[in-house]
């Protein structure tokens, strides 16, 4: 329906172009020779008589091509402004520069039936009229939304939201302009700003009602429905008040992007960032060095197409990287982050690859074909109770996944290989996690005697990934609860997906060999908190509009996540956000020896052997089999 709408407007668009053509024409005619009808034609040459129908048509065709190039027929027609008017002063006079050189072509080898170039005086007026009357049958577009939105609200016919705008800077005023005649008949009623000098004053009709001490003033005065923070580099201190008035008073709220990041042609605001509220800022790294380590380089990235993966695709691209592979199993998330790329960056400096980390040949294969000097392994089963069901299914892929291409990276000379590990490898109480920990251990004997430096990166839980807790309470609000928590003392580690695919990139350029490096994420966040404030956000209160409840623990779980083994030496590294752990010594033929014996471990029918090895190879791996109601 929206396409078939949106191909009706260009329809409608490109009829009123052809009218103007032909109305300009006739105009320029008229006021040429003096004529005020064609039913009296003497004082016109023939030639051009007799050609009219053709100038029409070539004109419009010509201006059809234009007006696509320019995007002229890519503005709603709800809006009208000074850069659609721009593009289409643009597209007409680079029609009349191509439409005199086509005149001039056709009439020499005998395309028109009369041989009479058109005169430049008739096309000038002719060009100067289309302009106008383009222009103006938009803006007619424009005034009969702005009157029929005005007289639904006074009429009742439809109902407006009415909304509150935290912050009178650009960003605000920019979006009152645009939800002026926006598709979510939204009214601004008021501006609340920390600006002494602006309260009282109007901005585009909409009154800066005052501070935001009279944030709840306003709410109730104006019965607001929502109130929309347009402040770009809104503190956190500042969002988590304006969420406690909007909380208090049963509001929505929503936060307005930075103005940059705005569609200028389909501007709509969004839920607000909820990592915003997660009890510290946002870490942000020194891109110097990851520009430095990234630029001009060939890398490949396993598990490409996954939630990391495909953040550490865009940054590498955006870095400067001269060839990235993408190596993914998975074939849709391929196809997803082929095409996310090609719109951005075009083709060229980018190729998917569908395989799998198991296979050692296709492995081979790539590598040998591409060369890639760093490799980024993001590819990995992650799920903690999903590996918990399909334990061998961890091992096969995160352990020995990992050790093919890291030897598929050591026979290829890769000058650098970053696995992507996790907090849950540090005293691991379920299997993904002690997978995780036996890739750490075994990309760290594979640096010992090879020229590839190997290091790893140890995330905690990445917001907005894919099975993360923020969409699955989200999706739990939005059918009305209950939201469902594992434990009222759960805590975890959370990072931004930028913040974690940043550290993989600053940690790839320090990296020296066998270190291990994790993110200062301040203090972990109760998980009961983290679903309150997600409700009051969605505008409800917790265990009133919409209960919590727990379920406790599931298989693998545990209470805590750390980030350090107590026998890890953590040190800090040139960025005072970044630690790093130097390798524990090991007998590294011990080690792998007991790796040999696990991968045998495989082919039993039970699981036993292989939990007896993984433990013996993970001495503080203490496997929590049930869940804590089970107990």
């Amino acid at each position: 329906m929206i396409k078939f709408k949106r191909c009706l407007s260009i329809a409608a668009l490109m009829l009123w172009d052809s009218f103007c053509v032909f109305i300009s024409l006739y105009v320029a005619f008229t006021l040429r020779y003096t004529s005020n009808s064609f039913d009296n034609p003497m004082n016109i040459p023939p030639a051009y008589y007799y050609n009219f129908p053709y100038y029409v048509l070539v004109f419009a065709i010509i201006m059809f091509g234009l007006n696509y190039l320019f995007r002229c027929y890519n503005s709603v027609l709800k809006r009208v402004n000074f850069n659609e008017a721009f593009r289409q002063l643009c597209s007409s006079w680079i029609g009349f520069v191509l439409f005199y050189l086509i005149d001039t072509l056709f009439t020499s080898i005998g395309i028109f039936p009369e041989s009479k170039v058109l005169e430049i005086g008739i096309l000038l007026i002719m060009t100067s009229f289309m302009f106008l009357f383009m222009i103006l049958g938009r803006s007619c577009i424009k005034m009969f939304y702005a009157i029929r939105a005005r007289f639904s609200h006074i009429s009742g016919y439809s109902v407006q939201k009415r909304v509150i705008i935290f912050g009178a800077g650009e960003a605000g005023e920019f979006l009152v302009s645009k939800l002026e005649n926006s598709p979510e008949l939204v009214k601004p009623v008021a501006f609340i700003d920390d600006d002494q000098n602006l309260i009282g004053k109007h901005i585009r009709g909409v009154r800066v009602f005052g501070t935001r001490d009279r944030l709840k003033e306003a709410i109730k005065r104006y019965n607001a429905y929502e109130v929309i923070v347009a402040i770009p580099t809104a503190s956190r201190e500042l969002l988590k008040f304006v969420v406690n008035v909007c909380s208090e008073c049963r509001c929505r709220i929503r936060r307005f992007g930075k103005i940059d990041d705005v569609d200028l042609e389909n501007v709509k605001t969004s839920n607000i960032n909820f990592e915003d509220l997660l009890r510290r800022n946002s870490v942000n790294l020194k891109m110097e060095s990851i520009i430095e380590f990234i630029s001009g380089k060939t890398v490949m990235i396993t598990g490409g197409a996954g939630s990391i993966g495909s953040e550490l695709c865009r940054q590498v691209m955006s870095f400067g990287c001269e060839k990235l592979i993408i190596f993914d199993i998975n074939e849709n998330g391929l196809f997803f982050i082929d095409n996310e790329l090609k719109d951005v960056y075009g083709i060229g400096r980018h190729i998917t690859i569908l395989g799998s980390i198991r296979d050692e040949a296709r492995l081979d294969e790539v590598l040998e074909e591409y060369k890639p000097q760093v490799i980024f392994h993001a590819a990995a089963h992650k799920h903690v109770p999903m590996m918990e069901i399909n334990p061998k299914e961890s091992i096969k892929n995160n352990v020995f996944g990992t050790i093919n291409v890291a030897k598929a990276a050591i026979n290829h000379n890769v000058e650098k290989f970053i696995l992507i590990s996790t907090d849950k490898a540090v005293n691991p109480t379920n299997i993904m996690g002690a997978s995780k920990r036996i890739a750490e251990l075994s990309i760290q004997m594979l640096d010992k005697d090879s020229e590839t430096d190997f290091a790893a990166v140890r995330f905690g839980n990445v917001l907005g990934s894919n099975g993360s807790v923020v969409p699955f309470f989200q999706k739990q609000i939005n059918a009305g609860g209950p939201v469902t928590v594992t434990h009222p003392d759960m805590r975890r580690y959370f990072m931004t997906i930028p913040e974690a695919v940043q550290l993989v990139l600053e940690a790839g350029a320090m990296a020296k060999g066998g270190e291990i490096f994790v993110l200062d994420m301040g203090d972990p966040v109760k998980i009961y908190d983290l679903a309150c404030d997600m409700i009051r956000l969605s505008g409800f209160e917790p265990n009133i509009d919409i209960k919590i409840e727990f379920t406790g623990l599931r298989p693998g779980e545990k209470l805590f996540e750390e980030i350090s083994l107590a026998d890890e030496d953590v040190d800090r590294t040139s960025n005072d956000k970044i630690v790093f752990m130097k390798p524990i010594s090991h007998d590294y033929n011990v080690l792998s020896n007991n790796i040999s014996e696990l991968h045998e471990t495989l082919g039993d029918i039970s699981p036993n052997n292989m939990f007896n090895m993984v433990k013996k190879i993970v001495p503080t791996f203490n496997h929590n089999e049930k869940s804590s109601d089970e107990k």
